[in-house]
């Protein structure tokens, strides 16, 4: 018999609305933002996901002056200050300033019914410089530089195997010589089963017949990958020739035949000097063939168990798996993390690395096969959270009981100890939820159907065996809402953030019982049903 105690589901979602920290890709710890020197206050702390600082919306929108509102359907926020007018959309990496289109490596995200923004766009898109100090950032009106005004361009095109270095080649290059040898480098987005993006980053063309580099955490997850190459050319990519995850590379190949491609001259990176001219070539932020130099700070430098070369050269997120040059022409790296810091702290995977990983054996496989995402370790389903995020948000955004349509966002994760699938459902709409709770009045177990629908749906269809499932209000009140618990109420800007647990539970097919509560905030018992 499954037996658990209501608080360890409790601890458990609680686990799903705290973003991880992965090394080299997020920041750990408590990250505080100053306005011209007064440090702001946030409803809920800012974090870093993919080395882009995160912040909730309405805090900073409104310390900055701007007014704002949202429309939750679209889940898009508009933000105008002056003359300047910002578009934001929850889970979309695109964003929209006075009408030109930007590409931002993470999308604004809604976690436990708080939407959180890149800080850093919004900031400098307002006026405002940016400036980062161990955990401290400090945003100074009229020091910004503004955004430029580039979306991902397409790309053009590879060609032979490596070329190995050319000793006669000696002579040192111009940048704008180095910046030629951008049809070398690609911009890669990479897409779900349902052709949505999911994530992107650079490569490198190593083969003519459209053989390209990359880091492997670029392609993880992915369902295939969309290639832009430097004149505007666009591919599709569906397999992979090699993957190592602990080294964080791949070699991926495009689809199309017939191609002849400029490649890269791979040059030997244990030769780097101490202070050495490097160029990193790549697609920061989404903004292709973007050309930065700098020089090598250290020439071995180990993190989490790999060996990397230390740059200044400033790189950013989407420059994972771009190209780092020296000034030969030759690539003497892959460019792979940053550390968000004043000290320019950036990294990349040598080129004796990349050469002993070309000369593995090689076999095509999908991207699914080669290069999975995070699957939870106690569980035999092969579904993995983010796609079970997409299928609930594409398939059933929207639920009707009874006569009554609900609108939900979900949002789905995995417990600390990776062993339980985290699955949150929202709605936003007061309105909405006053209608089912008179319902479940009039019958008890109609809260509790919907989640056994839910349970039915994600089994049947994904093979979703175990899952602990939590469905919310998640609504925003200028008044304190006196209607709902105490421990349900957040203070958000200049008014309050309610985020109402009103069922949660956990259901298993191989019990075959789904147990759940209505009673969140009381000392009820869990109920059971059969499944």
């Amino acid at each position: 018999m499954f037996e658990v105690k209501k608080i360890v589901f409790f601890i458990l979602m609680i686990s799903l609305f705290i973003p991880s920290a992965t090394t080299s890709y997020a920041a750990e710890g408590k990250w505080k933002v100053y306005l011209d020197g007064t440090e702001l206050t946030f409803s809920n702390s800012p974090f870093v996901s993919e080395g882009t600082t995160l912040v909730p919306f309405r805090n900073l929108f409104e310390a900055l002056g701007a007014t704002i509102s949202y429309n939750g359907k679209t889940k898009t926020i508009n933000a105008k200050k002056d003359s300047t007018e910002i578009i934001l959309t929850i889970n979309n990496p695109i964003a929209y300033s006075n009408g030109a289109s930007f590409k931002l490596n993470v999308a604004p995200k809604a976690i436990s019914g708080v939407t959180y923004v890149p800080l850093r766009f919004v900031s400098e898109t307002l006026g405002y410089g940016i400036e980062v100090k161990s955990k401290k950032i400090y945003l100074n009106a009229g020091n910004a530089t503004a955004p430029t005004t580039e979306t991902p361009a397409p790309t053009t095109t590879p060609a032979p195997t490596p070329t190995p270095t050319d000793p006669a080649k000696t002579q040192d290059m111009t940048i704008e010589q180095i910046g030629e040898l951008s049809d070398r480098v690609v911009y890669i987005e990479v897409v779900d089963q349902n052709n949505k993006a999911i994530a992107s980053g650079s490569g490198v063309i190593v083969g003519a017949k459209g053989e390209i580099i990359t880091n492997y955490h670029v392609i993880e997850g992915a369902h295939k990958a969309v290639i832009y190459t430097s004149d505007e050319a666009k591919y599709v990519s569906s397999t992979v020739l090699n993957a190592d995850k602990d080294r964080d590379l791949a070699l991926i190949k495009i689809d199309s035949s017939n191609l002849n491609l400029p490649t890269v001259t791979i040059g030997d990176s244990s030769k780097l000097k101490l202070g050495e001219s490097v160029v990193a070539i790549g697609s920061p932020l989404g903004f292709t063939n973007s050309l930065t130099s700098g020089v090598v700070s250290t020439k071995s430098r180990t993190v989490d168990g790999q060996n990397y070369i230390q740059i200044s050269t400033p790189i950013d997120h989407g420059s994972s798996g771009g190209a780092l040059f020296n000034l030969r022409g030759e690539l003497v790296g892959i460019t792979t993390a940053l550390v968000e810091s004043s000290a320019a702290i950036n990294l990349a995977i040598p080129s004796t690395d990349v050469s002993t990983f070309l000369k593995k054996p090689q076999q095509s496989k999908s991207y699914t096969a080669a290069a999975p995402g995070e699957t939870s370790s106690g569980s035999t389903q092969s579904a993995t959270a983010k796609q079970i995020e997409n299928f609930l948000n594409d398939e059933y955004s929207y639920l009707t009981q009874d006569g009554l349509d609900l609108e939900f966002t979900w949002f789905v994760s995995y417990s600390e100890d990776t062993k339980n699938i985290l699955i949150g459902g929202a709605i936003t709409d007061v309105a909405d939820y006053s209608s089912l709770m008179k319902m479940q009045k009039k019958d008890d177990m109609v809260i509790p159907d919907l989640m056994y629908y839910i349970a039915e749906e994600l089994h049947d269809n994904l093979n979703v065996e175990k899952a602990v499932v939590g469905l919310y209000l998640d609504t925003y009140s200028k008044t304190y809402p006196s209607a709902y618990p105490s421990e349900s109420i957040e203070r958000e800007g200049s008014g309050y953030r309610v985020f109402h647990n009103f069922i949660f539970g956990m259901f298993d097919y191989k019990e075959k019982r789904m147990y759940y509560s209505l009673d969140i905030y009381g000392d009820k018992d869990l109920e059971s049903i059969r499944i």
